[in-house]
């Protein structure tokens, strides 16, 4: 116990000597006595004042030794304590042996009781401090070895004289590697002077703290650096000089770096960007954001960001936005806002919360994007995509590739292919509509050569199989290195419908015109020459001739009525089965000894009176031309043969047929026989088989005519449609 310390020490018991002989044994030291004579009394005094140790009599008024040392153990586990114990009180002295801080003296056995209890005050108190010590100092070498910290001792020229286990993580090497070394070799070139005028300033300043940082010196890792905090221990006589403090920053400093690049990028950034706190209080906000929005950063700092509300957004819009964002999440949408002057603008924004280091939202950051001219550019695309899309004529983008892929579409498009959606054109190539891929080649040739081609006309077909007329316009357009055919497709069907119809009509005044001037005045010549010789000859002969010429003149005209009758467009049609309606017509023809063979079950939308017309034309022409049972000569286009005729009506994928078994029509002459006035025979009208076809043409068929499986003549009628009951 060193002489320049004080203790103190409390006495619970009634000898009078004893304190001042204490006094006297230990007056080497800075001694502080008190006494109490009872329990309670002295309880009270150790929870008033500090003690270095309790001396106490073996019996107490109000307890003993004992129940004294128990209590005060509750308060002060080490706290030295000696009891005086006399020979009848042993069992109290038993009692107490099972405590390492409790000594007893032996007062009637001992010859100076008073001078052992001095000593046994002295070493009971020397051994607690030297315990407490003890612990300190482990205590600390505990925090030196916990802390990640490295903690150096620095001595006045720098030397480092003691180092904690921290050094390895912060230095990267052994502790022992930096003790003895010159503390200035740990730091990078270029920060050496600014520490050694950090150790300077903190020697020249005892009273505080010296702080500053630098870079370590490199290794093979990376660059790292420290915060040094520097306090001057010279003067302790166990430190004896700067205990430094440094704390790995190199985190700290990358962030602070990243901070630093941010914060230049949120500056440049050509987005309107601020910063909330959570309260939604404006704390930052970028040049852009002046720009776009008109207030400066003094006017916004501290302001709501509902300075920029339009009125536009209901309050659940914003309530929705900031759930989201107080629940961490990010808010995606468009806003329109108003800028000081009162214009409105759009923009898409984009709210993100910002966490600190201990995941608490601090903070929330909005970037801004001005879409308002894009968001106008796309409604006046929006309205061209419209116009394009109700245009009554097709559109379209395909590839420039022999392909011809569709890339774009519009709906009048998808409704003239008869196609179910834009999709399923999208699958297809141009080229698959073309009903000749002549006229293909020729368009891709022309286009290629001339860049533009304007109202070329084909017939195409659409995708259930019917053919139509369109007139093309095409450019080719390059983009991003691309080529493509930008293209307007216009149905034209109708239209040359009626340009045929009156062709066929200019025709048949022309057939008018013949028949008129030629078939018509024939006859009637050949009549009127008959009827002057009998009048001047007075012969009867004469009259049968005329009668003749007559009614060639009447079969004339009637089969000019047919044509001009039958050859009007169908309009209104019904449905027919084929097989009655045959054998109708077969037995409104003189057939002689003709056999008709129907093969058919087919429905089909006609007009009545016009399909009756055909078969019975058709049946003329083959029991006629095919028979001599029931004729001496024959009447029209087919060389007639020597034996009855079989004819036979039988069904086609796409319409009907009608065949004989006679002599059948010359190759070269098929198709003749449907023009008027071919005719094989000099009595014959030549109109037959004409008018079959102006019944077929009507009806917007086909008729080709063909030998038949027996060699005889066979008329195809196709594209027949079938009569879809409802």
């Amino acid at each position: 116990m060193p002489g320049a310390s004080s203790f103190s020490v409390l006495y619970v018991g009634s000898d009078e000597r004893l304190v001042p002989e204490l006094v006297g044994h230990l007056s080497s030291e800075a001694l502080d006595i008190a006494g109490e004579r009872t329990r309670e009394d002295a309880l009270d005094r150790l929870s008033a004042e500090p003690f270095d140790c309790v001396v106490c009599d073996a019996e107490l008024p109000d307890g003993d030794a004992r129940s004294l040392r128990d209590a005060t153990r509750e308060r002060a586990p080490t706290l030295p304590f000696v009891a005086l114990v006399s020979d009848d009180e042993t069992a109290v002295m038993a009692e107490l042996r099972d405590d390492s801080a409790t000594e007893y003296v032996l007062v009637d056995a001992d010859p100076e009781p008073y001078a052992t209890a001095a000593k046994r005050v002295r070493e009971s108190i020397t051994r607690n401090g030297e315990r407490a010590a003890a612990e300190r100092d482990e205590l600390a070498a505990a925090l030196l070895s916990e802390t990640t910290d490295a903690i150096w001792v620095v001595g006045e020229s720098r030397t480092i004289t003691y180092a904690n286990e921290s050094t390895r993580r912060v230095f990267g090497c052994e502790p022992s590697d930096v003790v003895g070394d010159d503390a200035l070799r740990a730091v990078a070139p270029a920060d050496t002077d600014p520490v050694r005028d950090l150790f300077e300033a903190a020697l020249a300043n005892p009273d505080r703290t010296v702080t500053g940082e630098f870079r370590v010196r490199p290794d093979d890792s990376d660059q790292r650096w420290v915060e040094c905090r520097c306090r001057n221990r010279v003067a302790d006589s166990v430190i004896q000089g700067l205990v430094v403090t440094l704390t790995d920053v190199t985190e700290r400093k990358r962030k602070e770096r990243q901070l630093r690049r941010f914060r230049q990028a949120v500056e440049q950034a050509g987005h309107s960007i601020y910063i909330t706190d959570t309260d939604g209080a404006i704390e930052y906000v970028n040049p852009a954001f002046e720009e776009s929005t008109g207030y400066d950063r003094a006017d916004a700092v501290g302001q709501n960001p509902n300075i920029l509300s339009s009125g536009e957004h209901r309050p659940e819009f914003y309530a929705g936005l900031w759930n989201t964002i107080l629940s961490g999440n990010v808010w995606k949408g468009e806003v329109i806002n108003e800028r000081r002057d009162g214009e409105r603008y759009v923009v898409e924004q984009t709210v993100a919360p910002v966490e600190d280091e201990t995941g608490t939202i601090d903070r929330f950051v909005a970037i801004n994007t001005d879409v308002t001219q894009r968001k106008a550019y796309e409604r006046r695309l929006q309205r061209y995509e419209n116009i394009i899309e109700n245009l009554p004529v097709g559109v379209y983008r395909t590839t420039a590739d022999s392909g011809g892929e569709f890339v774009e579409v519009n709906s009048t498009l998808v409704s003239l292919y008869d196609a179910y959606s834009k999709s399923e054109l999208l699958e297809k190539s141009v080229a698959s509509f073309y009903a000749d891929t002549d006229d293909r080649v020729e368009f891709r040739e022309r286009l290629q050569e001339e860049r533009r081609v304007t109202g070329f006309e084909v017939e195409q077909r659409t995708l259930s199989g019917e053919r139509i007329d369109v007139t093309l316009t095409a450019i080719l357009t390059e983009e991003d290195d691309d080529v493509y055919i930008d293209g307007i497709l216009q149905d034209v069907t109708d239209r040359r419908q009626r340009e045929r119809e009156l062709e066929r009509k200019n025709e048949q005044l022309e057939q008018f015109a013949s028949i008129v001037t030629h078939d018509l005045r024939n006859p009637l010549n050949a009549a009127q020459s008959r009827l002057e010789l009998a009048r001047q000859a007075d012969d009867c002969d004469h009259l049968a001739v005329i009668d003749e010429q007559l009614v060639r003149m009447e079969e004339l005209i009637e089969d000019v009525l047919a044509i001009a009758r039958h050859g009007k467009q169908v309009e209104d049609r019904e449905p027919v089965d084929l097989a009655p309606l045959a054998e109708s017509c077969w037995g409104s023809v003189e057939t002689g000894n003709a056999e008709l063979i129907v093969d058919t079950d087919r429905t089909i939308s006609v007009d009545t009176s016009r399909i009756q017309q055909l078969f019975e034309n058709l049946f003329r022409n083959a029991v006629e031309h095919g028979s001599t049972s029931n004729r001496t000569s024959s009447d029209d286009a087919i060389e007639h043969g020597g034996r009855d005729v079989t004819v036979r009506v039988g069904t086609l994928s796409d319409g009907f047929y009608v065949e004989d078994d006679g002599p059948g029509i010359p190759a070269e002459e098929r198709e003749d026989v449907f023009e008027h006035g071919y005719t094989t025979d000099d009595q014959g009208t030549g109109f037959g088989l004409n008018i079959v076809q102006e019944i077929v043409n009507a009806h917007g068929w086909e008729i080709r005519a063909t030998a038949g499986t027996e060699g005889g003549a066979r008329f195809e009628i196709t594209d027949v449609e079938r009569w879809e009951q409802d």
